[in-house]
């Protein structure tokens, strides 16, 4: 099984990119042998229009039921079967996609084919197809992240609510079930909603989704700050707030006795768990027992 250095390297070689110095150490590979076959048979065929899984099962089922006096010759459908099997097995592996994930309390640095850098903040996952990187530079994002987005052809992420499209820039972007917030540190963005509003960002200015419209707002720092270890928030309800916590620490709250719509200002930081809890709890009037990873909550 290749590692996720190789598989970057397998997805470069496949997109003509790769150094003289990487491709040596990519014939070096004991599976090199058997990629380069698999990639030489590429030519051969054109990716099909029609669900190859359906397809076989319909075949199947016509050898499980032949019509009445009728010869069936097996033997060249079995061969059509194991083309179309060999085909799958290649779609498979050709347009399957790569996955990163930040764990609860974890922050995760990724590397893309093309020397973008991402940072995922806690909880987060991304992802983009494995190989042919350069025809389609096009990442899924579910949470947060800082991109660092090297220059070249269109660069899109794709959230829940909306994407971002972007040449050459540095962007924050926070793409939660029920939160999307984009801030623009350098160069310039295409903002898009699902309901298709659009923005233009430069640096400086930032978007965030409230009740389907896209409010304009503006950032000082030069970094966001959760890449510092903290966490802000202005006039946001304690749900919010309580969320960012269970991510950063890895614990969660039982919620069920306290009014998480009122209104929180302030913040905590990602070092020690009993300062982030008084820094939230204590200004709110919330009483707090801890017990393992549970967190129990209670008005005072």
């Amino acid at each position: 099984m290749l590692s996720e250095n190789e598989n970057t390297y397998l997805a470069k070689w496949l997109d003509n990119d790769l150094t003289a110095e990487e491709l040596e150490e990519l014939k070096a590979l004991p599976e090199y042998d058997e990629y380069k076959k698999i990639v030489e048979g590429l030519a051969f065929f054109n990716a099909p229009s029609f669900d190859l899984q359906q397809s076989l099962e319909t075949t199947i089922t016509k050898l499980d039921s032949p019509k009445k006096g009728k010869v069936i010759k097996l033997r060249p459908i079995l061969y059509a079967i194991s083309a179309a099997a060999s085909i799958v097995l290649i779609i498979g592996l050709f347009f399957n996609k790569v996955s990163y994930t930040a764990d609860p309390g974890q922050q995760l640095a990724v590397v893309l084919p093309d020397g973008s850098s991402v940072e995922l903040n806690a909880a987060s996952t991304l992802s983009h197809q494995r190989f042919f990187w350069s025809n389609s530079r096009q990442v899924t994002l579910n949470g947060e992240a800082f991109f660092k987005v090297t220059s070249g052809t269109n660069f899109t992420v794709a959230t829940q609510l909306g994407s971002i499209e972007v040449l050459g820039t540095q962007f924050n972007v926070k793409g939660r079930s029920n939160e999307f917030i984009v801030g623009c540190y350098e160069g310039k963005v295409r903002v898009s909603s699902v309901e298709n509003q659009k923005k233009i960002l430069e640096k400086g200015d930032a978007v965030s989704l409230q009740d389907n419209v896209l409010i304009s707002e503006k950032i000082t720092e030069t970094t966001p700050l959760w890449m510092s270890g903290e966490s802000l928030f202005d006039s946001v309800p304690l749900e919010k707030v309580l969320d960012e916590i269970e991510r950063q620490y890895n614990i969660t709250f039982n919620r069920d006795a306290i009014d998480q719509n009122q209104l929180f200002t302030g913040g905590f930081n990602y070092k020690d768990l009993k300062i982030a809890l008084e820094s939230v709890l204590v200004p709110m009037g919330i009483e707090y027992v801890v017990n393992g990873n549970m967190v129990l909550l209670s008005p005072r």
